[in-house]
């Protein structure tokens, strides 16, 4: 039975050798233990923050990202406005010229009608007066001579022209 019943000195060596191996443990095992496990949770810690860093910064990269897509939407309208704007412009002033051309040319035909009708009008006399001249000379039976004939044909185309 002298196993169930210790002597008095066992349990003071074997209270000694635990306090010992307790003092020894927590300096030589628990205490980097600890040391270990206390650094490890400032390293978790400190990657959540780092984690919590780079979402921040990711969102905020994601803003400005979105603003910029903004801003380049709002230019390509402005570009897209100006070029119609400047399109439009160029039509107007296309067709401005188009218009002043075409009455040039209007201009210019009016010209080339009334010169040309003056011509005719100058023909005209011209052989008004060459059958006048024959209708006068087969009636009057001589020949007048041409500046005769001019001043009567004159005379005669006068009096027509005073008459209308």
């Amino acid at each position: 039975m002298e196993l169930l019943s210790p002597a008095q000195g066992t349990i003071f060596w074997t209270a000694i050798t635990f306090i010992l191996l307790l003092y020894a443990l927590k300096k030589m095992a628990w205490g980097p233990v600890l040391q270990a496990l206390d650094e490890r949770e400032k390293r978790i810690r400190e990657s959540l923050e780092k984690a919590d860093a780079a979402q921040k910064q990711t969102e905020d990269a994601l803003a400005k990202n979105q603003e910029i897509m903004e801003q380049a939407r709002k230019e390509a309208q402005d570009l897209l406005n100006k070029s119609r704007k400047t399109a439009e412009s160029m039509k107007e002033e296309i067709v401005q010229r188009a218009e002043a051309e075409a009455a040039k040319m209007l201009d210019k035909a009016k010209r080339d009608i009334t010169l040309e009708r003056e011509k005719a009008v100058e023909e005209i006399k011209a052989q008004t007066a060459e059958l006048s001249v024959l209708i006068a000379s087969k009636l009057i039976g001589k020949t007048l001579s041409k500046d005769d004939h001019k001043d009567i044909i004159d005379s005669s185309l006068q009096q027509m022209v005073e008459a209308n």
